[in-house]
């Protein structure tokens, strides 16, 4: 799997989302490398629901802990990050994203 298939994933299950980070600059032709996705998506209930479903397609568990902990919902509401590992790659879920 690729990266790729995690935004058709997302796209799948209608989930409220926008491509950040290394991934939107090489999406915008950027010559840069990026192993990762990070993505900033919408907090509502409903799109929350339908990030929770999506991210079992490709086995999304959290990233360095070996206990494979899947996000719940309560993960998703909450304004943080969630680093996640899955069969396609890695891929940072954020509530929010603050510019500098």
């Amino acid at each position: 799997m690729a990266i790729a298939s995690i935004i058709e994933t997302l796209v799948a299950h209608d989930v409220e989302f926008i491509v950040v980070g290394g991934m939107a600059a090489v999406l915008q032709g950027a010559p840069v490398h990026t192993i990762d996705l990070d993505i900033v998506y919408a907090l509502s209930e409903s799109n929350i629901v339908r990030l929770e479903r999506a991210l079992t397609e490709p086995g999304a568990v959290f990233r360095d802990d070996p206990r494979r902990i899947v996000s719940s919902h309560s993960h998703l509401q909450s304004r943080g990050h969630t680093l996640h590992q899955t069969t396609a790659g890695p891929l940072d879920a954020l509530a929010t994203i603050e510019a500098n």
